[in-house]
C-alpha cells in the first residue's frame, strides 16, 4: 500500500533534514571549527559566578573549537575576593584551555581530556575572622570532643566513580601569595610547572617544582576525591616536599573551608644537616646531622594533640604526645615526653655556637671566599638600640603574672639513658608546671655517674612582688666523665658536690638575686690533678723550676666553697683551694643589689718557703666592667718578703705551724645548712694547729 504523495513529500523532508542534521553532527565532530563566544562571555560570566558564589569575569576573548573533543579557550580571566577581604582579586589569569569529552556528558558526567593554564596568581588570605577567600562555603562545625581513647587510622580514598575526570592537567608560571591578618607582608612562592591527573581507581596527584624563598623546591601532592575537594573543600591528602636538602611529608584529612581549624594529619620532616635550612628560613640552625621528626597532629575548634610524637638525631630519639586544650575556662597544655637513648656525641656542634656572628661556616658559606662571606656578614643589617629593647620588652611581657595566669601547663619528661661515647652518664625525670600564675620544676632529678642530683626551682611573677626559690643538691658526680670528653685517654677525675638553698621576694625577676637569702656551697675532690704552675704562687721558686722533671709532683686536694647570701650580698665563709704545697683563700664579697664584685685571693705556703712569690690578687669592679690583677701594695710586700726570705724563713720554720699536705682538716669539710663556719679556716687567718 502506497503512502499517499503529500506523507510521502513529508517523509522525504525529514528524512532529508535528519541526514542533514547527522552530516552537520559528523562535520562538527571531525571537523575542527573554530566559534567565537566573545560576545556572549557575559553569559558564562553570570554561570560561572553562580557555580563559585564570587564574581568572575573575563577580560580577553572566549571561543571553542568543534569536535567529539570541543576545546574552550578563553584568555584574562579575573575571580574576584568576596567581602571582608582586603585584596581585591583571589586568582587573576593570563589563558586556559580546557578540553572536555561528548559523549560522557550524555551521562551527565565531566571528563576532561586536558586542562593547561598559562600566568596564574593566587592571592591566599584569612581574615581577622578566621574565614578564608579559598573555600566557596563554611564548613560544619563539629563539637569538641573532650575524650579520645582510640585514634582513628587515616583512610586512603581514591576516585571510585568516573562523574569527574582529568587526564591531563598542566600548569604554568604560577606566583601564590599568603597572608593573614597579623603579617605586615605576604608570603611568596612561585611554581613553574605544575602537572597532573585525576582518574578513576587513582588518586587525584600534582606534581610541582618551583621555587619557595629562592630555595627550588619539588612537590608531591594526591588527594582522595577531585569532586569531594572541589565541592566540600575537604579531603584525604598525602603532600611530599623537598627544599634545601630536606624532605617534608604531610598525609591526613584536611578540612580547607575553615583555615585549617579542623584536620587530622601525620606530618614528617627528615634530613641529613638541619643547618641546610638556613638561608630557606634565615636562621643560624646548628649542623646536626641525620636528624628526622614525625607526628599525628589532631586540630579541632579549641583543641590541638600531638600523638605518637618522635624527634630523632643520631641514636638519639625522643618520642611523646603533646595536648593542648582550650575548651576550658582557663587554657591547659599536658606534655609528656620520654627518650630511651641521649648520646651526646650527636649533639657535636663544632664551632657552631647561638651567638650571631660566631657560628662555624654552613656549606653554603665554605664554598665562597672568605672575603664574599665577610662582606656580605657585613651588609647585613644589624638591630638598632630601640629594636633590641622592643625585643627585651617582649620577652619581658611574655612572663608577666598576666601572661603567666592564663594558661596552666605541665610537662613531664623522662630519660631512660644518657651516654657520651661509651661512658654512661645515667638517667633523669623532669617535671615543670606552670599553675595561676607559678612556675615550678619539682623535681629534676638526675642519676648522675658516682651519685645523683636534684634540683626544686619555683617562681612566681608579680606586678607588685615576685616569689622564687631555689634547692640544689648534688652528691659525688664524677666529674672524669667530662674530663674524658675533651680528652678521651686522660686519667683525671674527681668527685664535686653541690648544696644551695636560696629564697627570694622582689619586685621583678631581675631584682630576685639582689634581695636573695641562703646559702650556695660546692665542694670538688680532683684525682690526678696536677696543682702545676699554681705552686709557683707561693713555694720557693727556684726549688719548684729546679724539682720540675721530680716525679712526686703536686696534686690539688680540694675546692671547697660556703657561701652566705643575705640581703643580695653574698660572701664566702670558707673558700679555699688547697694543694699539696699551699692552700689558697679566698675573701671579699659580690653584692647584687649594687651589682658589684671585690673579692682577693691570696696564698699560703704550706710551710715557710724560701724566695716565695705570695702575692694577692683581686677581681674588683661592675660586674659588666671588672677588673682582675695584683692588689694595691702586693708587689712591695712580695719584694720585702721576697728578700728578707733567707733571715726570716729559718725562724719561722723553728717556732711555725705548718698545714697537713693532704688538705684533710678543710676537704674534709661538709657543706650544706649545718656547721656553718664561724672562722676562716687555717691558713686563712684563722687559728693554727700545732705540728706534731
Amino acid at each position: 500500500m502506497r503512502l499517499p504523495k503529500a506523507l510521502r513529500w513529508i517523509a522525504y523532508v525529514v528524512g532529508g533534514l535528519v541526514a542533514l542534521l547527522l552530516v552537520i553532527l559528523v562535520v562538527l565532530s571531525l571537523v575542527q571549527i573554530p566559534i567565537n563566544l566573545t560576545k556572549h562571555k557575559s553569559v558564562i560570566e553570570a554561570a560561572a559566578s553562580r557555580a563559585l558564589d564570587r564574581t568572575v569575569k573575563i577580560d580577553g576573548n572566549v571561543g571553542v573549537t568543534t569536535s567529539l573533543w570541543p576545546s574552550f579557550k578563553m584568555q584574562g580571566l579575573r575571580i574576584t575576593n568576596p567581602a571582608g577581604f582586603k585584596a581585591e582579586n583571589l586568582a587573576m589569569m593570563e589563558s586556559a584551555e580546557v578540553q572536555v569529552s561528548v559523549l560522557p556528558l550524555l551521562y551527565g558526567k565531566i571528563h576532561v581530556q586536558e586542562f593547561s593554564v598559562k600566568g596564574i596568581a593566587l592571592a591566599l588570605e584569612e581574615n581577622q575572622q578566621g574565614a578564608v577567600n579559598w573555600a566557596s562555603r563554611k564548613g560544619k562545625k563539629t563539637a569538641p570532643e573532650t575524650k579520645q581513647e582510640e585514634k582513628p587510622e587515616v583512610s586512603r580514598r581514591q576516585l571510585s566513580g568516573d562523574s569527574l575526570v582529568v587526564k591531563k592537567l598542566a600548569l604554568e608560571d604560577i606566583s601564590v601569595s599568603y597572608k593573614d591578618s597579623t603579617m605586615s607582608e605576604p608570603y611568596n612562592f612561585k611554581i613553574d610547572q605544575c602537572t597532573g591527573s585525576g582518574v578513576a581507581g587513582k588518586p587525584f596527584d600534582l606534581a610541582m617544582k618551583g621555587t619557595l624563598f629562592k630555595e627550588p623546591f619539588t612537590s608531591s601532592i594526591k588527594a582522595g576525591s577531585l569532586q569531594e575537594l572541589l565541592k566540600e573543600n575537604r579531603s584525604w591528602m598525602e603532600i611530599q616536599t623537598e627544599i634545601a636538602k630536606t624532605a617534608f611529608e604531610l598525609e591526613g584529612n584536611l578540612d580547607l573551608s575553615q583555615a585549617l581549624k579542623t584536620l587530622q594529619v601525620r606530618a614528617a620532616l627528615k634530613g641529613d644537616r638541619l643547618d641546610s635550612l638556613n638561608s630557606l628560613l634565615e636562621l643560624d640552625l646548628p649542623p646536626l646531622k641525620s636528624y628526622g621528626t614525625s607526628a599525628l597532629l589532631s586540630m579541632q575548634e579549641g583543641r590541638m594533640e600531638l600523638s605518637d610524637f618522635e624527634v630523632y638525631v643520631g641514636e638519639s630519639k625522643l618520642t611523646g604526645k603533646m595536648l593542648i586544650d582550650n575548651t576550658g575556662s582557663r587554657p591547659k597544655a599536658t606534655i609528656a615526653l620520654n627518650a630511651k637513648t641521649v648520646q651526646l656525641n650527636d649533639f657535636d656542634l663544632g664551632d657552631w655556637s647561638p651567638k650571631e656572628g660566631d657560628s662555624g661556616a654552613t656549606d653554603t658559606q665554605a664554598a665562597k671566599p672568605e672575603e664574599e662571606v665577610s662582606k656580605k656578614a657585613a651588609e647585613q643589617p644589624r638591630p638598632t638600640a630601640e629594636e633590641s629593647a622592643v625585643g627585651e620588652e617582649d620577652f619581658a611581657e611574655l612572663f608577666s603574672p598576666e601572661v603567666l595566669a592564663k594558661i596552666n601547663a605541665e610537662m613531664k619528661v623522662t630519660v631512660e639513658e644518657v651516654l657520651s661515647g661509651t661512658d654512661k652518664l645515667g638517667s633523669g625525670l623532669l617535671t615543670a608546671t606552670l599553675k595561676e600564675g607559678r612556675f615550678s620544676l619539682d623535681p629534676v632529678k638526675l642519676n648522675i655517674p658516682g651519685g645523683a642530683f636534684q634540683f626544686v626551682m619555683s617562681v612566681k611573677p608579680g606586678r607588685d612582688a615576685s616569689e622564687a626559690s631555689v634547692r640544689a643538691v648534688m652528691e659525688n658526680f664524677d666529674f672524669g666523665v667530662l674530663a674524658r670528653r675533651a680528652k678521651p685517654d686522660t686519667d683525671m677525675g674527681g668527685t664535686l658536690n653541690l648544696n644551695v638553698d636560696l629564697k627570694s621576694n622582689a619586685k621583678n625577676l631581675d631584682e630576685l638575686l639582689a634581695n636573695g637569702n641562703g646559702y650556695f656551697d660546692f665542694s670538688g675532690q680532683p684525682v690526678n690533678l696536677n696543682a702545676g704552675i699554681i705552686d709557683l704562687w707561693a713555694v720557693n721558686v727556684i726549688a719548684a723550676i729546679a724539682a720540675k722533671g721530680d716525679e712526686k709532683k703536686s696534686k690539688i686536694n680540694c675546692l671547697v666553697g660556703r657561701w652566705t647570701m643575705k640581703d643580695g650580698l653574698l660572701t664566702p665563709d670558707a673558700m679555699v683551694i688547697d694543694t699539696s704545697r699551699i692552700r689558697i683563700c679566698v675573701k671579699g664579697q659580690v653584692n647584687f643589689k649594687k651589682e658589684q664584685i671585690n673579692i682577693t685571693s691570696a696564698p699560703a705556703a704550706k710551710k715557710p718557703e724560701y724566695f716565695s712569690l705570695a702575692t694577692p690578687i683581686g677581681v674588683h669592679g661592675k660586674f659588666t666592667d671588672f677588673e682582675m690583677g695584683i692588689e694595691p701594695g702586693g708587689i712591695l710586700g712580695t719584694a720585702v718578703t721576697f728578700l728578707t726570705s733567707p733571715v726570716i724563713t729559718p725562724m719561722r720554720r723553728m717556732v711555725g705551724e705548718k698545714l697537713p699536705e693532704d688538705g684533710s682538716d678543710v676537704c674534709s669539710m661538709a657543706i650544706g645548712p649545718n656547721d656553718r663556719p664561724t672562722e676562716p679556716p687555717l691558713g686563712c687567718g684563722g687559728g693554727r694547729k700545732k705540728t706534731k
